[in-house]
């Protein structure tokens, strides 16, 4: 038996932090972070190949050779290694990027789940909303999702500045005060993410993350049925004896 046979009952224990997928924006789990991660990956590669190039040519100008200071000093040679290239390359960028932010920011179908997020010092206010825009449910620093469909989160912050950053399923997305930013994501399969706060609000702003717990659409219609439910009493109570 192996020891991952071994530890799978000690692991179904524990709480769902524990499970938690790495938090990382290079492991996406969603159409929308496989487009970031992509641009993340585009720019490091192309970067890398630049610096690469800029290298050489920075030996191959230092070697004394004087054919080397005719050829890189001449005219044609600046205007396209420093004008046209960065310009043709950076437009492309631009470009892509923009694409890309495009399918993020307004996706095509309307959303299934709409999920209202809000910044707190220094929890996070999570509110399932019907599709009038009132609270069915509500909870607190866990939000559950349905595998491999839209859902629309609302985000907006009760106090001061927080950013809401779940980076294996989205980007980073701001909350300013007195404004509602919408954020459209698509999970492809079930697991456990943590997301936290990305920006410094105040002493304890290092503790104040969120779990996203990503089910299939049937566990997720369960789920929130359970939590329209009122809650039941405890087992046994306790009396103070006098």
């Amino acid at each position: 038996m192996t020891a991952h046979r071994l530890s799978a009952p000690l692991l179904a224990t524990l709480p769902p932090a524990a499970h938690a997928g790495l938090q990382s924006a290079l492991h996406p789990h969603s159409p929308t972070a496989s487009d970031i991660a992509a641009i993340a990956g585009l720019v490091f590669w192309g970067a890398t190949v630049i610096f690469v190039l800029v290298m050489a040519l920075t030996v191959y100008s230092i070697s004394g050779s004087k054919r080397a200071g005719r050829l890189l000093g001449h005219r044609r040679a600046v205007l396209i290694g420093g004008l046209a290239f960065p310009v043709a390359v950076l437009s492309a960028l631009l470009i892509y990027t923009l694409r890309v932010a495009g399918d993020i920011v307004t996706p095509a179908e309307p959303p299934a789940v709409r999920v209202e997020v809000v910044g707190e010092k220094f929890w996070w206010r999570v509110n399932y909303l019907t599709e009038a825009g009132h609270v069915d449910v509500a909870t607190a620093n866990e939000i559950h999702l349905p595998a491999g469909r839209l859902v629309e989160f609302r985000l907006r912050t009760a106090d001061v500045i927080h950013s809401f950053w779940l980076p294996n399923l989205a980007g980073k997305v701001d909350m300013i005060p007195g404004r509602v930013t919408t954020l459209r994501i698509r999970p492809d399969r079930p697991g456990v993410w943590r997301g936290q706060c990305a920006e410094y609000c105040g002493a304890q702003h290092a503790n104040m993350a969120f779990l996203v717990v990503v089910e299939t659409p049937e566990d997720f219609e369960v789920w929130l049925a359970a939590q329209r439910r009122p809650a039941r009493p405890p087992a046994s109570r306790w009396e103070n004896p006098r």
